[in-house]
Parts: structure tokens; sequence; C-alpha cells
């Protein structure tokens, strides 16, 4: 069995089948805003593998030239055809896809996934922690600082302040998520400068980057505000200073992840700002 690109363009089935594929793998709700934001930003990043003319496996990845280093996500093989090596072949085309932009892999693996990329010769940088708001809402805090929703003329500033933290720019996944999300995107400046900022997904906050814990308290509480289906979580990557920040106001532990890289010991950045990633999938 043998990946090839798929045109985010021109198949829509084809991002349906992933879409199902995902599902049926993780046993959850829908990936297809994940899938949709990869085509946005790394459109020769989605992958898939196919028997009989069905989708048996998929994977995404996502370049950060200047910073070096690209992301692996959303690889998922559908239930019947493990086993078979479609996990592997797809990170290998998609390791290649991102050397080809001169960057090393990074991924997020389950316990169970890890071994494999172990295997590949990825190694331990960490652990992403997952964390769940178990808390009760608060009002405002009456604090001299307050969050405002983002507008069109702040998103230079905003791109240009996510790459210093995040370790790479990413406007194109940005504009996406923001897009995808209207209203649910807040920032924080201070002395006219940016210090913070989240976007509040559907049941995620994610991305979260704080200059400091006062930043995110503002940030997380403006976010909560907002209207919720479930309690949102949180991705926290392994270098975040903001972890004992995010349990004092009333996150808990969900799960942890194994944060490895291939090609790359520490990924650029002022990474401990980074209290939420995009996804698991995107970084």
């Amino acid at each position: 069995m043998t990946p090839r690109r798929v045109d985010p363009s021109n198949e829509l089935a084809v991002l349906e089948a992933m879409d199902d594929v995902m599902q049926k793998a993780y046993k959850g709700t829908s990936f297809r805003v994940g899938i949709d934001r990869f085509a946005a930003a790394q459109p020769d990043g989605l992958v898939v593998i196919e028997s009989d003319g069905n989708v048996v496996g998929t994977g995404c990845c996502i370049a950060y030239p200047d910073g070096g280093f690209g992301w692996i996500g959303l690889v998922a093989t559908l239930p019947g055809y493990e086993r078979r090596g479609i996990a592997t072949a797809i990170t290998d085309y998609l390791g290649d896809v991102l050397a080809g932009y001169g960057c090393s892999s990074v991924l997020d693996a389950s316990a169970s996934g890890g071994p494999l990329y172990e295997r590949m010769g990825f190694a331990d940088r960490g652990l992403t922690k997952v964390l769940g708001f178990a808390g009760e809402r608060s009002g405002p805090t009456g604090g001299s600082e307050r969050c405002v929703s983002m507008t069109a003329d702040d998103f230079e500033a905003i791109v240009e302040f996510d790459a210093v933290r995040f370790g790479g720019s990413r406007p194109a996944l940005l504009a996406k998520l923001v897009d995808q999300h209207p209203g649910r995107a807040l920032l924080l400046r201070r002395h006219e400068t940016v210090v913070g900022y989240v976007v509040a997904q559907e049941a995620t906050l994610a991305p979260v980057i704080a200059d400091d814990a006062e930043s995110l308290e503002c940030l997380i509480e403006a976010a909560l505000q907002l209207e919720w289906s479930s309690p949102p979580r949180i991705n926290v990557p392994p270098e975040s200073e903001h972890v004992d920040s995010l349990l004092a106001l009333g996150f808990e532990p969900l799960r942890e992840l194994r944060h490895m890289h291939r090609g790359i010991d520490a990924l650029a950045g002022r990474r401990q700002r980074v209290a939420g990633l995009v996804s698991l999938g995107e970084g």
C-alpha cells in the first residue's frame, strides 16, 4: 500500500473519507475542521492510503520552515487494517514532505503509538498534557486589564507575537483558525503591546499564548465567559511555564502524550510562553 497526496481543492469526497477514518480510528467526533485547516495552511500535506478504492489510512503535516520544524498529525488507520505498516508508510511520507521544506519532524504520540515512532527514529522530548476545565466559571475580576475581541487590524501584530513565541510564523493557519471561529479570538494588550491571545475553538482553548501568569489568567477568564457546549480542554506543550497557573484556574489533568522529535533536539521560540497548542496535530 502506497501513500498518495490528496488535492484538497479537487477531492472533497476524499476529505470526507479521511474524516470518517479518523472518527473510527480515534472513536471521536468529526475532525473536518482540522482537516480544513491543514488544507488551507499546507495543501500538499494531506495523505491517504487506499485499498480497493477506499481510504484506509490518513495523515497530515504542516511545515514551519523559518523554525526548522513541522508537525505530523491525524495519522489514522481504519479499524481492521492495523499492523499492515500503514501508519509507518504515512509517517515516512509526511516526514519527507517536511524535509522538502527543510523541517525536522515533531509529533505528539499516544502511549500505544509511541513505540512505533521510537522505531522510526523519534525521541521523547517531554510530555504534552491535556487538561480539562473542572472549576466554576467566574465573572469579571474587576482588574484594570481587559481582553478584547481580535479584529482584522490586530492580525499582523498577533502573527508577529505568535511567531516569536511558537518558534515559527504561521499566518495561513492562524487566519483559517480565526475565520473558523468568528468572535472567539481574544487578545490582551499592555501599554499598547500584545502580551497574549487565545482562540476559543468548539471544545478547546487553542492556541493560548501569554507572556506571564497575569496575562494568562485574564485570557482564560475572558474565554470562559463565552458559550461552551461542554467544559473546554487545553493541550499544554512540555516547555510551557503555565501548567501550575492553569491548575490554579480550575483545570485538571486528563491525559498525557509523548512529545517526540526526529532530527531536532529543541524547538525554536519562547515556547515557555505557550499555554495551549492549536491542536495535537498542528502544534
